[in-house]
């Protein structure tokens, strides 16, 4: 016959066991968490910034007028440089939370640093920097240095020249189109 102290010895250690199995299983779970609440905050992220591309993209008036503001502001009614500044506030502040949630590990590298690519482009616009330099609405202190940063730096390389050929005149440049 068992005695109550054996049994007692190998109820702990079915008991550790259990412990150990439990604490695996909430690892696992918490882990399967972390990476679905990062997938949903980027998708939420994304959204808005592709809400925004696509109002500007199949708007043909909207789309004009954001061009014709990120070309030359100098062209707009007070009225219509207020309508750029409120589409800015939006860029801008979609890409604040981007960089937010980067800086909390909830982005992957490669998308920030494609973000961060896609804000220099629109930063190497005159309107675009305009905006910034006269927004009225004050944005995180990190975001701020970012965008200074950006903006001192002075290197709106990616593809800025490709782009604006393209756009102006429906064909890149053949030195250009490698790169």
């Amino acid at each position: 016959m068992i005695s109550l102290s054996t049994l007692s010895q190998l109820g702990e250690f079915i008991g550790g066991f259990g412990v150990i199995f439990t604490l695996i299983y909430l690892a696992v779970q918490l882990r399967s968490n972390t990476i679905s609440r990062r997938a949903d905050v980027t998708a939420r992220i994304l959204d808005r910034l592709s809400a925004q591309q696509h109002f500007l993209g199949f708007d043909v008036e909207a789309n004009k007028f954001y061009m014709e503001a990120a070309v030359d502001p100098t062209k707009l009614s007070v009225e219509e440089r207020g309508r750029f500044m409120w589409i800015m506030y939006e860029f801008f502040g979609a890409m604040e939370f981007l960089m937010q949630q980067y800086e909390a590990g909830n982005v992957e590298d490669q998308l920030w640093l494609r973000w961060l690519q896609t804000l220099d482009y629109w930063l190497a616009f005159p309107g675009v920097k305009a905006s910034w330099k006269g927004r009225a609405t004050p944005f995180t202190d990190n975001f701020t240095e970012l965008v200074e940063h950006r903006l001192t730096k002075n290197d709106f390389s990616f593809n800025v020249e490709n782009s604006r050929s393209f756009m102006l005149t429906g064909t890149v440049s053949q030195s250009k189109e490698a790169e």
